[in-house]
């Protein structure tokens, strides 16, 4: 009791409900009735995830600082009998990030002892696994799951999912009230069409599944591609093999490094640097300083983001820039190619400009095309026989084992079957080609969010940041799901049609509508380019806050206010003193209620 004999909830009168509940799929019978709760007291909401890569740790790591402890469940289903997506999936030799190591880290979790300045493969998987365990998200994670199918159900607002082992091919059924797509853009790996491919006599391996007891030592191999995978297994295998063949389908920018200022300028100061060597190697004293003085590290990798945020200007055709790359890039690789090689030369530089295609920046791939043990073929392949691959000119080309580096099957739809209210795939309603509204929401597809789809930055900039932020702006949809008694929301198709308009206006003046043929295009030459139009940075500030009048929305209660509940706001109920009161300030700042 207060002084004055009145109760006070302050002393505990109200209490509060420890307990979060999960919400009815249907309002209740009979008259609207107030809600028995404190001001948007959230439900409890299960979210499972397609993938354990970074999307999937990002998304643990994110809910457990958004949301309120205890008011969710999530599952991370993955279908490999380990985490950690592209890096635990690609081992084949070379395998390294394209962008500098210093920022090829959650933007809130730096390392400071990263081995070199672009990393490898194996040491970005332990980086993933490391955070894991520092951040306890392996409980989240059910390995061995592939999810097949997610089907919407309307009535319940929940997504029911099939699950296989791909080891036993044993399904299970969840489900979740919020369905996330964390499986990436290239993680579907693909053999390529050509015929006979498996009538080979030899071991014929995908970069994506590389076969490590195959012995390369003394023998030939044959490489089909010129990505970014072949820029980075030919100078590898040039090292090893007696002969490696490559066949060239189509040319690509060789670059040199994106981000590298920072490096030059700090500690390759007076040093002679091979212009064709991007690699670095930090010595312990490196790493000592960056582990010892975090500020001069948040500034290091600060100047590297700036720095590849600052050439976005090269994407627009014909400017100053775009013209500047293409002759630093062109005089750089014929550089590194030395006289002669005409033939090379014509056939690998491109006519269209440096971006229009993803560059591959790659050390000691022009330099191992033009080894005497490196014979580049440039005839089309007609057909792989038992004994090596035959060209169309009718020659047949004698190898030991065949390496397709043919990349991905580019996930502009999800590799599992994604089927709405109405019965229709994303399949089927993206017959037209992708419908995804900045890269995550699909209309008509509720509760489901795709992580960094199609529309958003894939060739312009650092990945991590636009996972975080699109992970960051689902999770912010999840709460106001929570706590407004919201059973369903789903993008508008006008919003999405008019963002679709600035993307097809913004593109007729960037590199990426030349003829080239890139997966930014679906594969095609021409085609509408699901490209975010403009820089990393310019799509962070874009998707830093969602636009919740783009959304339409399906309640679970007869009135949309019952989140309003029975008067009280949570600091009641938790008898908050200071939560009472946080407008009572003596300055002028930011207030909010919880």
């Amino acid at each position: 009791m207060a002084p004055s004999g009145m109760p006070s909830a302050v002393n505990g009168v109200n209490g509060i409900a420890t307990m979060y509940e999960y919400p009815p799929a249907h309002a209740p019978e009979g008259p609207y009735k107030v809600l028995e709760q404190y001001h948007s007291k959230p439900s409890k909401m299960r979210v499972a995830c397609c993938g354990a890569g970074a999307s999937g740790l990002c998304l643990a790591y994110k809910m457990e600082k958004m949301l309120e402890p205890g008011s969710w469940e999530l599952k991370l289903f993955e279908k490999n009998p380990m985490f950690g997506g592209t890096w635990y999936e690609n081992t084949y030799p070379g395998v390294a990030c394209d962008i500098p190591s210093h920022d090829y880290n959650f933007t809130w979790d730096p390392k400071p002892d990263w081995s070199q300045f672009f990393a490898k493969g194996a040491e970005i998987q332990g980086y993933f696994e490391g955070f894991a365990e520092r951040h306890g998200s392996k409980k989240y994670i059910s390995l061995n799951s592939k999810i097949v199918e997610a089907q919407w159900d309307e009535n319940e607002g929940i997504w029911k999912l099939t699950i296989e082992n791909p080891q036993t091919k044993e399904k299970r059924n969840d489900w979740a009230h919020v369905f996330i797509n964390g499986t990436g853009i290239l993680n579907t790996w693909k053999w390529p069409e050509i015929e006979g491919l498996h009538d080979f006599n030899g071991p014929v391996m995908h970069s994506a599944k590389w076969d490590h007891s195959v012995d390369f030592n003394g023998k030939t191999a044959g490489v089909i591609g010129t990505g970014s995978t072949s820029v980075q297994i030919v100078p590898q295998l040039q090292k090893i093999c007696n002969e490696v063949q490559v066949y060239m389908r189509s040319p690509t920018w060789i670059s040199p490094p994106f981000g590298a200022g920072a490096l030059t300028n700090d500690l390759q100061k007076g040093e002679e640097v091979n212009p064709g060597q991007r690699q670095y190697d930090f010595t312990e004293a490196d790493k000592k300083k960056f582990a010892d003085d975090p500020e001069y590290h948040l500034d290091f990798r600060k100047r590297i983001e700036a720095e590849i945020n600052s050439l976005f200007g090269m994407y627009k055709q014909g400017s100053e820039l775009s013209n500047m790359f293409r002759e630093v890039i062109y005089n750089e690789m014929h550089r590194r190619m030395g006289p002669g090689h005409e033939k090379l030369k014509e056939f690998i530089i491109p006519k269209w400009s440096p971006g229009c295609r993803r560059i591959s920046p790659g050390d000691g791939y022009l330099e191992a095309l033009v080894q005497d043990n490196v014979t580049p073929v440039f005839d089309g392949i007609k057909r792989v026989v038992p004994e090596g691959i035959e060209t169309v000119d009718g020659k047949v080309h004698k190898m030991d084992v065949l390496v397709c580096a043919t990349g991905f099957q580019v996930a502009f739809q999800p590799a599992f079957i994604v089927r709405n209210g109405a019965g229709k795939t994303i399949k089927e309603d993206w017959s037209h080609g992708p419908n995804l509204y900045f890269g995550v929401s699909a209309p008509r597809f509720p509760n489901y969010y795709t992580i960094v789809g199609p529309g958003a930055t894939w060739s312009n900039g650092t990945l991590l940041p636009s996972i975080e932020t699109t992970i960051e702006y689902s999770i912010k949809c999840m709460k106001k799901m929570q706590t407004e008694g919201i059973k369903a929301m789903a993008v508008k198709q006008d919003a999405l049609d008019e963002i679709y308009a600035h993307f097809d206006t913004f593109h007729q003046h960037t590199v990426w509508q030349e003829e080239c043929r890139s997966w930014f295009k679906d594969g095609k030459i021409k085609n509408r380019i699901y490209l975010w139009p403009g820089a990393t940075i310019h799509f962070l500030k874009s998707i830093k806050d969602p636009r919740w009048e783009d959304y339409d929305y399906t309640y679970r209660y007869k009135n949309r206010f019952a989140f309003l509940g029975n008067g009280d706001v949570k600091a009641t109920a938790s008898k908050d003193v200071l939560g009472l009161s946080p407008y009572i300030r003596n300055s002028d700042h930011e207030w909010s209620i919880d």
